[in-house]
């Protein structure tokens, strides 16, 4: 049985997937592995280009989808072809280089501590930190980050919240309710319990879906800093704010209905109506008229 599957999900990134691949091959991890690309039916030349790449190195494998399946979907081709024979499944953005220790690292940091499922910090390509953790979505930590309240408290006191966005949260090694899938790191036998990303799920909410499923079944969910890894971020998407606001907002509300139930659901999405008009009021009072037309679009399609 291999130690590690890493899985690569590419739609239109083919420069970026091959530097990705290019960093994980010349990482330090003394570790049996086997890379699985999924390229999302690009519509550009990436598939001939990742071909031509992997066919230089025997650890490499390409599967082709026909349509684009998004995030869940896509990586599940996959993850039903590789995950049986590792230990462990490493799910990595086609956006991200990894430092030369980080795979090792995050695998034994998920050994020594018990964690089932893990993840690392997060740089920006200027250096700036990435949040990529935080509380489960009930309801008391939804509330505290829709409202804002973690902002303002947070140099106080920490509050739960649904996305842990304070640097002093991500300080030390820690068990989390949620870790992001640009970078997550799973026990096979999570998947063996649980099944895959939920597939209703285009993109935005599966990580954490997957992360509540795996708590509700006893797994624990940990992130540490002992590993980095360069996100550059928005690198598929031509409006990352729009689609990234709007998709966090859709997925949240996915999974109230499948968490809770339908009255739930409804209930949050006033909830979230209150509290983006809010925010597009305080943008046009700040003068920042990008941000609150960004909002109100928002509004529109949720």
């Amino acid at each position: 049985m291999l130690d590690l599957a890493i899985l690569i999900l590419n739609y239109n990134t083919p420069d970026l997937t091959i530097k990705c691949l290019k960093s994980i091959l010349e990482s330090n991890f003394n570790m049996s592995y086997k890379i699985w690309v999924v390229d999302n039916a690009s519509t550009d030349d990436s598939a001939d280009k990742i071909t031509n790449f992997i066919s230089q190195n025997s650890n490499l494998n390409l599967i082709k989808n026909s349509d684009n399946l998004g995030f869940s979907k896509g990586n599940n081709v996959a993850l039903k072809k590789a995950y049986k024979d590792a230990k462990y499944t490493l799910l990595l953005n086609s956006d991200t280089v990894v430092d030369r220790d980080s795979i090792s690292n995050l695998v034994n940091f998920a050994k020594n501590k018990n964690f089932d499922i893990a993840s690392c910090k997060l740089l920006g390509p200027d250096n700036s930190f990435q949040p990529n953790a935080g509380s489960l979505p009930k309801p008391f930590a939804v509330y505290v980050w829709l409202s804002g309240l973690d902002d303002i408290f947070r140099k106080f006191i920490r509050i739960e919240s649904y996305q842990e966005r304070s640097k002093s949260y991500y300080l030390k090694d820690r068990e989390v309710g949620w870790v992001s899938g640009s970078v997550m790191l799973v026990n096979s036998r999570v998947f063996e319990k649980i099944g895959f990303f939920d597939e209703k799920i285009f993109m935005y909410g599966e990580d954490v879906d997957l992360c509540w499923r795996a708590k509700d079944k006893g797994f624990k969910v940990g992130w540490t800093n002992s590993a980095e890894i360069l996100h550059i971020g928005g690198a598929s998407s031509d409006k990352p704010k729009y689609v990234q606001w709007l998709g966090e907002f859709k997925g949240l509300l996915y999974l109230y209905n499948k968490h809770y139930n339908k009255v739930a659901e409804y209930l949050l999405k006033l909830l979230i109506y209150f509290f983006v008009l809010l925010r597009c009021l305080a943008f046009l009072i700040l003068g920042k008229k990008a941000y609150a037309k960004t909002y109100a679009e928002v509004i529109k399609n949720i």
